[in-house]
């Protein structure tokens, strides 16, 4: 391990850790030695995560604020402190914009742009403690263009992509950096079904120069980048991991 990915001395916490580009970001912290623990909903997504990580685990929904609370309170009470948060926790609900509901509406941003907020706020309380921390927001390429179906999706990844800008301005006097990756496609179990659409799978294939989909890993190898004293100097960067989608 590389000196400057050791991450043996920090804690680190995954919201969305049981499943997805969310477990690929625990695993990666994991690896560099950082005490982890993973949230969600799910809780027998979580057990099993946790058992395959080797982490802890603790329920979670980031959309509760009373929730929210309750999850970093433990958290400083079990550990003291806590360096690194990664925002992954998320979902998406494919719908015509004539079509979707207010109910759809409001759970898919009270998810990911809500929870991202209430968690961004809580863990920032703690950090401002230490006069450091990590923050990893993970947005999408829908904050950049257009994409049918995913109206509520794409707004709420465009507050994730504000909010990481203006947080990072805020909090750098605190030694807090927040920055975020936005992923491009890639196969995961919101994913799944689209990527079975043979004639779907094509067409974007063909507007990936690298000529593939994202792997969960590739998130995992920029978050710890992102986790490491190599992102020092680095706060309020919106990072595409798009396989080049978005350059051309």
């Amino acid at each position: 391990m590389s000196v400057v990915t050791d991450l043996s001395s920090r804690t680190a916490v995954v919201t969305g850790g049981g499943s997805g580009l969310g477990y690929a970001a625990a695993e990666a912290l994991k690896s560099a030695g950082a005490r982890v623990v993973i949230t969600g909903r799910r809780e027998d997504v979580l057990r099993r995560a946790s058992q395959s990580l080797g982490c802890d685990w603790i329920s979670c929904d980031v959309a509760d604020k009373a929730s929210v609370d309750s999850l970093f309170k433990q958290i400083a009470e079990s550990f003291g402190m806590l360096d690194i948060l990664v925002n992954a926790a998320g979902l998406n609900v494919r719908n015509p914009a004539l079509e979707i509901t207010e109910s759809e509406w409001d759970l898919v941003n009270d998810v990911n742009a809500k929870g991202t907020f209430l968690c961004c706020q809580a863990v920032a309380r703690l950090m401002k403690g230490n006069n450091y921390g990590k923050i990893i927001n993970i947005g999408s390429m829908a904050s950049e263009i257009g994409i049918i179906n995913a109206g509520a999706y794409a707004a709420s990844k465009g507050a994730v992509r504000q909010l990481t800008m203006t947080l990072a301005a805020e909090w750098a006097p605190l030694g807090i950096r927040v920055n975020a990756i936005l992923p491009g496609w890639f196969k995961t179990e919101l994913t799944d079904k689209l990527f079975e659409d043979d004639a779907w799978r094509s067409r974007v294939l063909a507007r990936i120069p690298l000529g593939k989909a994202g792997a969960p890993r590739d998130v995992g190898n920029l978050t710890l980048f992102l986790a490491s004293e190599l992102s020092d100097y680095m706060t309020g960067e919106l990072i595409r991991l798009d396989g080049g989608a978005l350059s051309w």
